[in-house]
């Protein structure tokens, strides 16, 4: 072989071999590549000097608004259609005008934004497959709104939405069914705020679908105590049965009367008799048909036909009404065994009952009192209420549909201080004062506004202002003046305009001891002042105001504003000076003679409690007694004594739930009383330190 071609040979050999042998020595080449770019890199660290010999600096960069302006880019890139890789499919509409909407969106930002679409995008799911997916089975047959599905797949990807009270319930659906926790309590505190007693029976099914237990609650507190409102509107009447019949065995719901329950009960059954006259015996049983008066039992539901053709209904009835006969015979010792033995023999904690509320006053030892007693009628008792925050003597009460208001006083640190009780809570909660000291003074309501007209102060002679709350903005305007100074005011009020008041005033302002009796009549629209003869003769509470309108005890008594709803034409005709003296005729004639007595009304009966007697020969004799006109029977009756003896109180008519009535309630004296009475037992005591070293100084003096 030549020279020539033995190198031909190995340049040949060399060209094949010699990839391979690079190939072999590429991974400890890159391996020590590696080691020298970190040593190089470590270097460079240790030394953190730049090429001038500068310590090197550095900072971090942090972009608040990059993943907002990242979001709103990536929804906008949604509206356009740009790279998306879903299509949500759905149909709105209902049955008749069915419309198939689509809304496109990227299957990334919805699997990150809900766990509903990581598990249905993420699997092998024919949706995850196709990229289509359909939303089916809406709680409204007409589907959702198209525009809040784009307001909730927009919040997916922005965090933001906008929720109303007409898009609140589909907006809440979706974030039930995408898994969206935050929207879906957001939606929650957003009802709670907006619960009133039009929507609470919407709102409390809305919870319990979607398992929002705050919200469950709230509005079943607010349904349980306002329930005789809730039967009496429509929404009511389209409850399913099992909602009606939980509702009946709640023994906490606020009602006036069983009566009512069977009334509704009976006109939802009659809403759809088909379906629903099935279930009547069931939700029948669950009325405490023992609370409802025999007569009615005999004249209405005994004849009611759900009741007739049902003979399981009639022989309820007819328990209830031998029950009703033996508690004629011996009410006592029934009423002991039947609550022992049937509890639904009881009230519902929640029915309203009537109590006669007697609020302050003084006591037997001159003191003002805070303390509140009611005469619960039903039972023929006596029970505690709340105190009152104020200590109180010849104060104004007025009732309205809602509240007791008590305001006013003799004691001057309470004079002007307003109060008012929530027969539904039980509590006092102190409202907007007065804007003048006073006491004896006119308290009534005129379409839920409340107008106090003239009085007394404990350093004149009288005054003659009128100034009207209102309750919204929780304000005292003054009005033009009564064209006289009226003292120790009674009023009635008729149609909700026309305010009787009749009054006394001084003939002499200089001279506080001539005083004449004056009846006028308040336009509250006009704001004049009419006189006229006398308060019109509408019932007994009128004519027993003005029977004893000149004597000494109805000056002094406090006597409870009455609202009449028949006409002023009405109310004019019955105006006259002829008084009947029937209602005085059974009265024991010493209550005539006393003073300070409280006055209210109960319907036609009439109600007359404490005072004191004036005696010759003895200091004043403060009063336990209390009476009660019985209209049905036209005779008075003696009640069971107050617990305290107690004069210048007021007293009102007023419908509180049976459970704060039951039993033996005791409440506490409020603080700021609690506080007051401490700090005159240490005046007390820091008098009687002073005393004792006067006189130990005097004793050494004349020693």
């Amino acid at each position: 072989m030549s020279l020539f071609e033995c190198l031909f040979t190995c340049v040949i050999y060399a060209y094949e071999f010699f990839p391979k042998i690079v190939q072999s020595f590429r991974l400890p080449l890159t391996l020590c590549g590696m080691a020298a770019a970190a040593a190089e890199a470590e270097d460079r660290s240790s030394a953190t000097l730049t090429g001038d010999g500068e310590p090197e600096e550095a900072e971090e960069f942090t972009c608040s608004a990059h993943c907002s302006e990242l979001s709103r880019r990536q929804n906008e890139q949604r509206k356009s259609g740009l790279f998306c890789d879903v299509t949500l499919v759905f149909s709105s509409g209902g049955v008749s005008e069915k419309r198939v909407q689509t809304l496109s969106a990227h299957r990334s930002v919805l699997s990150a934004a809900s766990q509903y679409f990581t598990l249905l995008l993420g699997g092998q799911f024919s949706e995850s497959l196709s990229g289509r997916v359909e939303l089916r089975e809406w709680s409204s047959a007409q589907g959702p709104d198209p525009d809040t599905v784009e307001r909730v797949i927009q919040f997916m990807y922005t965090g933001q939405i906008r929720v109303t009270t007409a898009n609140v319930h589909e907006v809440l659906e979706l974030a039930d069914r995408f898994l969206l926790a935050q929207l879906k309590n957001f939606c929650g505190e957003f009802l709670m705020k907006k619960l009133n007693l039009s929507n609470c029976v919407a709102v409390h099914s809305l919870a319990h679908m979607y398992t929002l237990d705050q919200l469950a609650q709230g509005a079943a507190k607010t349904i349980r105590r306002n329930f005789h409102k809730i039967i009496c509107n429509e929404e009511f009447f389209t409850l399913p049965f099992h909602l009606v019949r939980d509702w009946l065995s709640d023994s906490g719901i606020t009602v006036e009367s069983e009566q009512e329950l069977f009334e509704a009960i009976v006109k939802w059954v009659q809403q759809n008799t088909e379906e629903r006259e099935t279930h009547f015996e069931e939700l029948f049983r669950l009325l405490r048909l023992t609370q409802i008066a025999p007569t009615y039992l005999t004249r209405v539901v005994r004849k009611e036909p759900l009741v007739a053709n049902n003979a399981a209904c009639q022989q309820l009835v007819s328990d209830a009404l031998e029950v009703h006969a033996v508690h004629f015979e011996n009410l006592k010792s029934v009423d002991l065994e039947l609550s022992a033995s049937n509890i639904s023999a009881q009230p519902r904690l929640g029915q309203n009952m009537d109590v006669i509320m007697v609020v302050g006053g003084v006591s037997e030892g001159g003191d003002y009192l805070s303390e509140c007693v009611g005469y619960f009628v039903a039972e023929d008792r006596w029970v505690n209420l709340p105190h009152i925050h104020n200590h109180l003597d010849g104060h104004a009460i007025a009732v309205t549909d809602s509240y007791v208001y008590v305001a006013g006083s003799m004691e001057p640190g309470f004079a002007k201080t307003v109060e008012r009780f929530n027969p539904n809570l039980n509590t006092w909660e102190q409202v907007s004062s007065l804007t003048t000291r006073k006491h004896s003074f006119g308290l009534t309501c005129v379409k839920d506004l409340l107008y106090s007209i003239g009085g007394h102060g404990n350093f004149s002679p009288g005054f003659k202002d009128v100034t009207v709350y209102e309750p919204e903005q929780d304000e005292w305007h003054n009005l033009e003046p009564a064209p006289k100074i009226l003292r120790d005011v009674k009023t009635v009020s008729v149609e909700d305009r026309y305010i009787y008041v009749m009054a006394r005033t001084p003939v002499d302002v200089d001279n506080d001891d001539g005083l004449s009796t004056v009846t006028s009549c308040y336009d509250t629209e006009s704001h004049k002042w009419q006189e006229v003869d006398s308060l019109p003769l509408l019932d007994n509470y009128c004519s027993f105001q003005m029977a004893v309108a000149s004597t000494n005890f109805y000056h002094t008594a406090s006597c409870c504003a009455k609202s009449y709803k028949v006409t002023a034409e009405a109310a004019r005709h019955k105006i006259s000076r002829n008084i009947s003296d029937e209602i005085l005729d059974s009265l024991p004639p010493e209550v005539l003679s006393m003073e300070g007595a409280a006055v209210c009304y109960l319907g036609e009966d009439i109600f007359i409690i404490g005072g004191w007697r004036n005696c010759n020969n003895m200091d004043k004799q403060y009063r336990k007694e209390a009476y009660r006109y019985c209209a049905e029977r036209k005779r008075w009756m003696l009640l069971p004594p107050i617990p305290q003896p107690r004069c210048r109180a007021a007293a009102c008519h007023v419908r509180i739930p049976y459970h704060y009535l039951h039993g033996c309630q005791h409440y506490p004296m409020p603080q700021n009383l609690a506080r007051q009475r401490d700090r005159m037992q240490q005046m007390q005591q820091l008098h009687r330190r002073t005393l004792t070293l006067r006189r130990q100084l005097q004793s050494q003096i004349e020693c």
